[in-house]
This record gives structure tokens, C-alpha cells and sequence, in this order.
């Protein structure tokens, strides 16, 4: 369940880190207009991110289970 944010633009990805938490919780006269889904080009789930970047799957493993080159 690991949500990972692209932060190059380091306020951006600060209001679409807020606007995750916000679109994901339910709470009283949650107002869909204003708690609207991140953008996914920002937000997304890890399994969307690492698949198909090896840099990024390998960088993160312990090194006894990193792949030999």
C-alpha cells in the first residue's frame, strides 16, 4: 500500500500529497469539488512506479538480494 510522490516540484507535490490524504479519507461534508483525486502524473502507487525501473527496484533491496548485473 506504499503511495509514492514524484517531487521535483517540491510545492506541487506537497498540495497533491494533501489532496491524496484528503481524497482518500471520509469525514463529514467532505465536498467531492475540493477533495478531488491527485493528479497521477504526481501521485501514484509504487507497483505503478518501480515496474519497469530496475535503478529504482535495485537501489532499494538489501544488497544480498539485488541482482548481479
Amino acid at each position: 500500500p506504499w503511495t509514492i510522490v514524484k517531487s521535483n516540484d517540491k510545492k506541487r507535490a506537497r498540495l497533491e500529497a494533501m489532496r491524496h490524504v484528503l481524497s482518500t479519507l471520509d469525514y463529514p461534508d467532505k465536498d467531492p469539488a475540493v477533495a478531488c483525486a491527485p493528479d497521477p502524473l504526481i501521485i501514484g502507487h509504487a507497483s505503478q512506479v518501480i515496474h519497469g525501473s530496475d535503478h529504482i527496484l535495485g537501489a532499494s533491496l538489501h544488497p544480498e538480494h539485488r541482482r548481479s548485473s
